[in-house]
Formats: C-alpha cells, structure tokens, sequence
C-alpha cells in the first residue's frame, strides 16, 4: 500500500486537537507522540539535490567525425543512464534475489531483515550481517557520505523511507542499476555491459546478467579483468540465489555457472587511444572543474572530433604491419598523424605500433615525442634562402668538400651516400637530400636566421639558442614534435598559411546544448607563396630526385604528391613528411628507447609506410598553377643556372621568383667548344694545321672545383699550346714540380670528432695528384706511412695536430715529397654530421 502524504498532513491535523485532550491526562504520552508526528513530518522533507537524475555518473563520449564512439571519459568513471525498460528482465530477477528477496514488499527498509541483523550480530558478537535494502542502497549513493557510522545507517534508512514514499519501485531498481559502480571506472549498467561484453543491457544473457549483478559487492575483488577466478564465484553466487528464490532450477543455475564468458579484452575500452589520451590531457576531460563548461557550467556528454574512425583504422593497421616488416632492422615502433589541410582537422592519429604493448613503450606518443626529423627541415632553409634571392631553384650548389666552423670547434657534413657530387643545381640539392649544399645554404643564411624560420613555421619545440643549433639544424640535429612538423608541412601545402589544428568541432552537454569550438586562427609563415610553390614543385618531382631515390619508389605516386624524407644521425629516427593539396601526412619509424636501427633509410624505413598511407587517401587533386604564385618560367642550363648558350646540350625549363631569372644575354659560360691540337692533345694554335684541329666540347666549371672534376675523370681543357709546351722551360719546369700535390685536406684546415657517429663518418678521403709514371705514390701522416692506395685513402681524425704529406718515387729514382698540409683536430664536436 503506497502512503500519501496529504492523507498524512489531514490526519496530523486532527491528531492535534485530540492531544490538547490527551496532554492534560498523559504528559510523557504526549512527548512520544510528539517525536512520531517529528518523525513523519520529516518524511515530507524534500529528497536531496543528488537525488536528481541529472546528477548521476554520466559518460562523457569521445566520438569521431560521425559520431562513432573513440572513447568514454569521465572523472568518476564511464556512465550510460538507461530505464528500467532498457535493461534485460533477467537482471532485475538477479539483483531482487541476490540483495533484497522482500523489495516489493517493504516501505524502503525491511523490518525482518533488520530484526534478523540484530539476532546474528549479537550472537556472534561482531557485526556479521547487515540490513540494507536496495533503497537504502540507493540512499546511500545519494548520500555520497565519506564514512558509515550508526548515525549514517539511521540517516540512510530515514532517506530510503522518503524515497519510497515518492519514486516508484521500478524507479528505485533503475536508480540502483545506473548509479552503482560495476569496477573499472564503470558506472552502471549499461556501462559495465559494454565494457565486459561489449553489448548493450538489453541484450545480456542470465548468466551475463548475474556476472554483472555480483560485481558491486566489491568491485575491485571481483574484477574480471583480473580475479577471472573470484568473479566467477560470485556469479554462482548470484545464480544460487536466484535457484533459491525460485527464479530458476539448482540444476539450471549449476549449467549457467559453467558457461564461458565472452568477456572483451581490457584494450578495447576505447579507439584512438593516444589521441583521446591527448584530449583527456589537454582539455581537462576527466577534470570536473575544466570539463564543465556553457551556460551554467553545464555537464558535457559529448566531444563530437574531427577524427576519422575508419581511415584512423586503416592507418593503425598498416603502421603494424610495416613495424612487423622491418623487424630484422631493428625497428620497434612507428607513428603517424594524417591532417586535412584546408580546415587544420586531424584525420589520423597514430602514436605507436601498439598502444598495450609495454615492452616496446606502447603508451609513449610518437605524435607529441620530440625527436630529430633530419632533413626533413631543409625545404625551409632553402625556401628562405630563395625568398632572401640568394638563390634561384636554377642555381648551381657546390658539393664538394667543406669543414663548418662552429662555437665548440667544426664538423665536416658528409652526404647520405658518401659521395660528392660537384656543381649541382639546387633542384637536385634538395630533391636528393644532399648535406654539403644545405649546410652551404644555411651557413650564407646564419643560423639565427634558419631557427628564426623553423621557429616561423610553427617549430615551437626548438627552444634553445642558435648558437646550441649551428648551422647543422637544416639538418634536423634539434628535436620537433610530428604535429608541429605536419602542421609545418600542411603550410607548404597551403601556400605559405599555417592552418590552425582542429581536433573538435562540438560538444554538447546534458542539457541538449552544443557548443560549437571556433578554429584555430591560421597564420601566415614568413615566407612567399612563390617560394613555397618552387619548394612543392622541386618535392614533387621525381625526376630531380632520381639519383638519390631511383624512380618508381616509395615517393613516386600517379598523382601529384610532394614529399621529403629524413635519417637522423646513427639511424635513431627516419621520417617521410609530404602532401597533396587535400592531405598532409608525416610518418616515423624507430624506437622509442632510441636504440638505432640497422641503417633503415628514408626509402626503405618511413616511406613505404608514406607512400601506403598517401596511397589509401588517394589524389588531391592538382597543386597550384605556378604562375598563379607570380612564378616565370625561363629555359636554363643546369650545368650554369644561366640561359643556354650554344652548346649546352640539354637545356630545361625552371621556375623563377620575379625578378631573379637570369636576364637573356646571361648565357652559359660552362659549355664551351676548345679547338685541340689531335697530335698532342694540347690546344691548337694558330700554326695547327686546319686538318689537325678538333673543335671539342667540354665542362669548364669555376676552378674550385677542378680538384672534383680531376676525382670523378671530368675532362679539363688544357692551359697551353703544342708550341708553347715545347718551347717554354718555365711552364714544362713548373709542370715537373708541381706534379706531386695535395689537394684535400688543405694546409691549415680543422676538423671536429663527434663520439656519437659511426667511424664511417670520423674519415677523411685524403686526395692527391702525382704522375702515371711515377711509382711507389703514398701518403705520410706524422711520419707515419700508410699502406693503402693514395688515390682512395682514408684516414680516421683523431684528435691533436697533424702533417700530411705525398711521396713518390720518379721514373728516373728521383724521391719527390709534395708540400706539407698541416690539419688540427678537435674533440667534442657541435653538431651531428649528416642527414638524410
């Protein structure tokens, strides 16, 4: 029988009139009176704020770009309020039995139960049972009290009575299944049966249902996750209790209790878990005080992303597999980040081969780590030293030998290849990764100026002074995040306007309002759109990287893709960072220990994992149009950077900023027709006979790099007549003195030891000349011979002074020593010595 409070107030009211009568008769009488009408007045009380629905452990949903749950976040644990209607019949049956045989038919606290707690505690002396009803139950949830004494139980029971007196017993059953905690941050029903099974409540089976039911006694004991054992106990608990209220047979309950489990394994509590970990870090989502935000500081329950679920799918799977390939090299882990460019949204967010595996640091974030790109930076420096018209994409670069002097000493770059390779124009300087031009570039830039514009396009990470960096940071020897580096990158791809990165577009709180989050303010680099359009050009071009990278590689796609690897030195970290004009995708592969890898280069480490995510997202349509940019297009030698002249034999088109192509009567010098007398081979003079003279064509490059053309058999005319060698001693006197000579290392030189890189890169190539019929040619350092051919002698630097010298025996006995080429060598050095 449900009891009405307004019957209640009517009569109390002619319960006072009787008392006036009483009161003169029976005084104690009265007072106990007194008290039961205090008592059930006190009934009438309003229930507790917290008693409001609203007020229940409600999930905040991190979900994706459609809406599909990534993730439940929320400071007190996961929570999905549901009716009663939306839950299995068989758990109500399961939680009746289990707690509380005579809920329907008590007031909110059982006087039998009460009267039965006494008896046993008093007859063992300790409190060996309780009385708790389910509505005391919920009482106390509403309560929330911080400790239980006699005082908590009575204030527990006295708000279990107002309870039943308003909420229905089906309301009651709802509040107990949607506010208890089920372990793991679970609160709920429908929480703990996605979670465990992966399932909504409705669709729970009986032996499910009791496994869930028994979990509130003690979450943490019962855990499934990690008691399987204990749990499982406390279901045939559970399923005993119902055989006993006859909800079901003992044999029945026996079978339920031997059925397996499906239980969901612990990772897959949520999708996307570093990127969610990095919202749940960044916007306070499991602190209340920051989560709560709108009007009235309402309770969010969604965070609606710009994530894409599906593609975020895709690229977990195909940055596993690329680990698993590249497993005999050494390598652990990879990471990826896909952007949308035109909005800033990320797309794909990737922090590890696998979240859960603790043993290759799974929960690290490869995304936000900071690690060295390698030349991944160069296309800035080479995009401001364009903008600076210091450079045209036409001009020729040397890569020849160069010592770097810097604050703590010098280095030497080397190029990935181990190769010099002369004049080469600034396309192809960058296209393949070359060091010795980039370092060049940067050291005519200064390196306050290279980090000034690293620093520009959002490299904020790069936090130390220029003179920490040197010249050596175009090569990647300081360490960015992959998201500033793909937002860097997406600037490219935008022409010069960094896009501001969005992460969410909405959330909406309990009260059905949806706050919408305003993008980020794009911001514009320093640099031109017609510098940044040749720089896409130069790295969408697989022809000018075909020495490097050979074509048909990982780079190369049937649709325009602009892209740039990177190696960091001892092989700690390679990168691929590129885009379209729709996507912007940056991958790395290493270990996050920063143990290296077994020299896993940009080709064969990170770009197959590129060039598999480029190739899932699919054409972006087609870059910009130069000229749009204010780009002219002029013909030019490569050889010179200059207008072709006569005889260059395979002139190109190249783009130009304004005003920096080569005027027209700017023709290349370095092709030249050299008439050559064919009977000495000398030049010819006006006293060759017309039939002996050959007009022929070379490569006549700057004399500094002579020493280059002579190592890689590049032809030099030659400087005098037939005549003229026959007839002056002081040139043939010249030539015989001058034909033992050093030419690398030269006198005076310094050199840098870098402890950190492999003894392939603490070597010098030591080059000389001497004649073809001279014999016994060798190299002497200290005194000391050393016993490998002169022409392709290394030497190990260690650290103090040294004397060089060439010695070699003339065809008539005579020993000829060149001039001395003092070098010094110093220790500790500055900054890593190549990248790729």
């Amino acid at each position: 029988m449900r009891i009405d409070p307004a019957a209640i107030s009517r009569h109390l009211r002619r319960g006072l009139v009787r008392l006036r009568a009483v009161a003169r008769r029976r005084p104690y009488g009265v007072v106990a009176a007194c008290l039961l009408i205090f008592l059930l007045l006190s009934l009438a009380w309003p229930l507790p704020e917290t008693a409001d629905p609203q007020t229940n452990v409600v999930s905040l949903h991190v979900t994706d770009r459609s809406g599909l749950l990534l993730r439940e976040i929320r400071p007190a644990g996961r929570g999905r309020p549901v009716p009663l209607e939306a839950v299995d019949p068989s758990v109500r049956a399961a939680l009746i039995a289990t707690e509380d045989q005579r809920f329907y038919r008590h007031p909110g606290i059982d006087p039998v139960a009460v009267a039965r707690a006494i008896w046993s505690n008093l007859s063992q002396g300790r409190i060996v049972s309780g009385a708790s009803t389910l509505t005391m139950q919920v009482a106390r949830r509403i309560r929330n009290a911080s400790h239980r004494g006699w005082w908590d139980k009575l204030a527990e029971a006295h708000l279990a009575l107002r309870i039943d007196l308003r909420w229905s017993k089906d309301r009651v059953l709802a509040a107990w299944l949607n506010r208890v905690s089920y372990g793991n941050r679970a609160h709920g029903i429908e929480a703990a049966a996605q979670l465990y099974f992966g399932k909504s409540a409705i669709d729970l089976t009986l032996a499910e249902s009791a496994l869930l039911v028994g979990l509130p006694q003690s979450p943490t004991r019962y855990n499934p996750f990690r008691h399987l054992d204990r749990a499982r106990e406390r279901q045939r608990q559970v399923l005993r209790a119902m055989a006993s209220a006859g909800d079901l047979s003992s044999a029945e309950a026996d079978r339920l209790a031997t059925l397996p489990l499906d239980l969901n394994e612990p990772r897959h509590i949520f999708r996307a878990p570093h990127f969610t970990e990095w919202l749940r870090v960044t916007r306070g989502l499991d602190d209340p005080n920051r989560a709560r935000t709108g009007p009235g500081h309402s309770q969010p329950v969604e965070v609606r992303t710009t994530l894409d679920a599906r593609l975020q799918h895709t690229v977990v799977q195909l940055v596993r597999s690329h680990v698993r390939r590249l497993d005999n090299e050494k390598v652990t882990n990879g990471a990826a980040v896909v952007i949308e460019n035109r909005t800033g949204a990320i797309r794909a967010y990737v922090g590890s081969a696998d979240f859960w595996n603790a043993e290759i640091g799974g929960q690290n974030d490869g995304v936000r780590m900071r690690r060295q790109p390698g030349s991944a930076l160069k296309p800035f420096t080479y995009a401001r030293a364009l903008d600076a018209r210091l450079h045209t994409a036409a001009s020729v670069l040397p890569d020849i030998e160069l010592n770097v002097p810097e604050a703590g000493g010098a280095f030497t770059p080397t190029n990935y290849d181990g190769t010099l390779h002369g004049p080469t124009p600034l396309r192809e300087a960058l296209a393949n990764s070359y060091n010795i031009p980039a370092v060049r570039v940067a050291q005519e830039l200064g390196a306050g100026d290279v980090l000034a514009t690293m620093k520009d396009v959002g490299l904020t990470s790069l936090d130390r002074s220029p003179e920490h960096y040197g010249v050596g940071l175009t090569l990647g020897n300081g360490e960015v995040r992959m998201l500033h580096l793909a937002r860097a990158y997406a600037g490219l791809a935008r022409g010069g306007m960094l896009p501001g990165l969005r992460s969410v577009y909405w959330t909406r709180t309990a009260q059905e309002d949806t706050l919408y989050v305003s993008p980020r303010t794009e911001k514009a680099m320093d640099l031109s759109p017609g510098a940044v359009r040749i720089i896409t050009d130069i790295l969408a071009d697989p022809f000018a990287r075909a020495e490097a990278f050979g074509r048909h590689g990982p780079l190369e796609f049937p649709f325009p893709v602009a892209a740039k690897t990177g190696t960091s030195k001892d092989y700690r970290d390679n990168w691929t960072a590129g885009f379209t004009p729709t996507h912007t995708v940056v991958v790395w592969v290493g270990n996050f220990d920063g143990s290296p890898m077994r020299r896993v280069s940009g080709v064969t480490g990170a770009g197959p994992l590129f060039h598999a995510i480029m190739s899932h997202l699919g054409p972006g349509g087609a870059f910009r149009d130069p000229t749009r940019a204010g780009l002219q297009s002029v013909d030019v030698c490569p050889a010179s950077g200059n207008r072709p002249g006569a005889h260059c034999p395979s002139p190109r088109s190249e783009w130009f900023l304004p005003g920096t192509a080569p005027a027209a009567t700017d023709t290349c010098t370095v092709h030249r027709r050299i008439p050559i007398d064919r009977r000495s081979g000398l030049l010819a003079s006006d006293d060759t006979p017309a039939d002996a003279v050959d007009q022929r064509l070379f490569t006549v490059y700057p004399e500094k790099y002579h020493a280059w053309m002579r190592d890689n058999d590049v032809p030099l005319p030659p400087r005098v007549t037939h005549a003229e060698a026959r007839r002056n001693d002081d040139e043939r006197a010249w030539q015989k003195t001058n034909r033992l000579q050093i030419h690398y290392p030269l006198p005076g030189m310094n050199f840098h030891v870098n402890p950190v890189l492999h003894d392939q890169f603490q070597q010098i190539h030591l080059q000389g000349t001497a004649p073809t019929t001279w014999h016994d040619v060798h190299w002497v350092v200290d005194g000391e011979r050393l016993s490998v051919d002169y022409q392709t002698a290394q030497w190990r630097l260690s650290p103090g002074r040294h004397t060089l010298h060439l010695r070699a025996i003339g065809p008539d006995g005579t020993r000829y020593r060149s001039r001395s080429a003092p070098i010094v060598v110093h220790d500790m050095p500055k900054t890593a010595g190549w990248s790729r």
